[in-house]
């Protein structure tokens, strides 16, 4: 099943001259985790670790306020109290994401957006403005359930600059093995993971990860 948001007309620009291009090919992905790890989608900067309150609010870097709610409907409930990554994904990062684990994708919902020019986020360090906030709520995002054994994992694509253009490909009741890759964006973009309490960040803000690398466990 493929699932994806519509295009803008900087996104139309950059598929003419096919800077796009480059961003939509799968590429081998090498797993660097034990079984019960769960590894980076995407290959990002780490930009936050955050809480997710018992009323399903995001607290972001700069405390903003951003409703799981709005990113993944009724399965937020399932993520009260629980934690979030935050990863960016800047320009020269490769734009597809794969599972992070053995599991299956349960619910798959779509948000077009707002806003006609996406929200270009990635720029709290550089001006001490927070965008991701206003960005979740302006530009295109998917949000994804995937059900492990033991618990369900949110994963979150959040489109950027030109990117209210993202691609899911997978199919909802298929079990996946780690790794396998499921969908890109086109330019610059952000993924959210949220996960359960009890799994530990083997990262810290500001990291560069590579795609597969473990980062919970």
């Amino acid at each position: 099943m493929k699932i994806s948001t519509a295009n803008t007309l900087l996104g139309k620009l950059c598929d003419i001259t096919r800077i796009n291009q480059k961003f939509h090919q799968y590429q081998p992905v090498i797993i660097e985790s034990r079984d019960n790890q769960i590894v980076s989608p995407v290959e990002a900067t780490v930009n936050h670790i955050g809480d997710i309150s018992e009323e399903g609010v995001l607290l972001t870097k700069r405390n903003k306020i951003v409703k799981l709610y709005d990113l993944i409907g009724q399965y937020a409930k399932n993520f009260y109290g629980c934690k979030y990554l935050n990863l960016y994904l800047s320009p020269l990062n490769l734009h597809f994401w794969v599972t992070p684990t053995e599991g299956k994708f349960i619910h798959i919902v779509k948000n077009e957006g707002k806003s006609k020019w996406p929200v270009f986020i990635g720029l709290e360090d550089l001006i001490g403005i927070e965008m991701f906030s206003k960005a979740v709520i302006q530009n295109s995002s998917i949000g994804m359930i995937y059900q492990t054994g033991e618990y369900d994992i949110a994963m979150v694509a959040v489109g950027s600059l030109n990117v209210n253009r993202i691609h899911v490909d997978c199919e909802i009741g298929k079990q996946y093995e780690r790794g396998v890759p499921c969908g890109y964006f086109s330019l610059g973009s952000s993924m959210l993971l949220c996960f359960p309490r009890d799994l530990k960040p083997m990262v810290h803000e500001g990291k560069k990860v590579r795609i597969g690398q473990a980062i919970l466990s």
